[in-house]
């Protein structure tokens, strides 16, 4: 059974598989149309004594699987990522938490990450981030973050101190009073997506990324078109190592430079493109009747 997100939570938590020595942690998952994956995440962090889902319109299976597991699903109308995912947070039950997408997997080492974390002293204060891996074709990619991103990606955290940052439209960021620290393990994002499906995404998210560019005031020029696609590729085919994992790694990384060429070709449109249906005089000019 699902509801609204104003209406009181049946915890149905009874139908899930018994497992002792939960920890007192929350999972929050958003979630539409992922049938096919939601079993999956929830089972990699069945140790969590929460699971909250937040849906936001799915058609398929998806709110009636996450309950038979034994999830807190929630129904709310989509609200940008950085908000919904501090709804799903608001619901919670604990003020510790950890942020999940459907499509990742918790990885052994990394579970056991979290329950060092939780069993041990610690500052409400930090936030702990985690190492996010992508497969291409069923093929695991190395990590493509700089280290400074790395560390920046805030999963685990307490709500009572810490929150996403509500200006990020894409690539949200979790904002934390005191120490990013990193996890050991990997968090597995694992789609097995065809190409198609990944150029969509990537065309989605390039103009969500060049509208945020514009309002940080960044000018796109030839040169940026030029360099970042090609910078982009070496630093992922040569310097992160995918050229170690076959033609896989080899379009992993092209896909990549393919996103940074159209953001800032996006951003370049944004900043100089005066769109008309009509050509330009010197193009084609109408004779009037005589």
């Amino acid at each position: 059974m699902t509801h609204s997100i104003s209406q009181a939570n049946q915890n149905v938590e009874s139908s899930a598989p018994v497992h002792t020595e939960k920890l007192p942690l929350s999972v929050i998952i958003l979630t539409k149309n992922e049938e096919l994956l939601i079993e999956r995440c929830l089972q990699s962090v069945r140790w969590a004594s929460e699971c909250v889902v937040i849906d936001s319109g799915s058609v398929d299976r998806t709110k009636e699987l996450a309950a038979a597991l034994g999830a807190k699903v929630y129904e709310q109308e989509w609200l940008g990522w950085s908000a919904q995912r501090n709804k799903g947070i608001s619901l919670a039950k604990h003020d510790w938490v950890f942020v999940l997408e459907a499509d990742e997997i918790v990885s052994p080492e990394l579970a056991a990450s979290i329950k060092s974390v939780m069993t041990n002293p610690r500052d409400d204060r930090d936030g702990y981030s985690i190492d996010r891996r992508d497969d291409y074709h069923g093929v695991l990619m190395p990590s493509i973050r700089r280290r400074s991103n790395l560390i920046g990606c805030v999963r685990l955290f307490n709500r009572t101190q810490s929150s996403y940052d509500l200006t990020m439209k894409v690539h949200e960021k979790v904002r934390c009073p005191g120490k990013t620290i990193l996890m050991s393990g990997i968090l597995l994002h694992w789609r097995s997506t065809l190409l198609d499906e990944q150029i969509s995404c990537l065309n989605r998210y390039a103009t969500i990324e060049a509208e945020m560019l514009q309002e940080q005031g960044c000018q796109s020029s030839a040169l940026l078109i030029v360099t970042r696609p090609i910078l982009r590729f070496l630093w992922c085919y040569v310097a992160k190592g995918c050229f170690r994992k076959g033609i896989q790694g080899l379009n992993y990384s092209i896909v990549r430079a393919i996103s940074d060429y159209v953001r800032y070709a996006k951003l370049w449109e944004m900043q100089n493109v005066t769109y008309s249906i009509d050509p330009p005089a010197d193009v084609y000019q109408v004779k009037a009747e005589d």
